[in-house]
């Protein structure tokens, strides 16, 4: 990701096409790198709840960058689900995970986990870095 590139992050339903895009992309990834399809790994009904959020990041032009949802765990925590940034925007991981973080405050959420596959080094890097 260059410098300069403008990031618009918002909610949208997770069954949009540019979300349904970017899931797919995540999931082959994944499968590349382990054998085994991630399309199974989330009820989108969980996040359609009053207390969860998908996110998309976009450019200036509109194109979906990445993603990445929040989902209830338990009344005070959330999980960071389905974070994925396109390979061109690799580095936009931590600006996606800063959003969910605010998003999750706002929810009322005291801890926000992250559950990723071994495969999923960017996210855990975007993790490790905010402590």
């Amino acid at each position: 990701m260059t410098d300069f590139e403008t990031v618009y992050i918002g909610s949208e339903e997770p069954d949009s096409l540019d979300a349904r895009m970017l899931c797919d992309e995540r999931s082959a990834y994944l499968a590349a790198m382990t054998g085994k399809s991630a399309q199974q790994s989330i009820a989108y009904g969980d996040l359609r709840s009053i207390r969860a959020r998908f996110v998309l990041a976009r450019n200036s032009m509109g194109e979906a960058m990445g993603c990445g949802a929040i989902r209830r765990q338990s009344y005070n925590v959330a999980e960071v689900r389905l974070l994925y940034v396109r390979l061109q925007y690799r580095g936009l991981e931590a600006t996606l995970l800063s959003h969910l973080e605010g998003q999750a405050r706002l929810l009322g959420y005291h801890v926000l986990r992250l559950c990723v596959t071994p495969a999923e080094r960017g996210a855990s890097r975007a993790c490790e870095a905010r402590g």
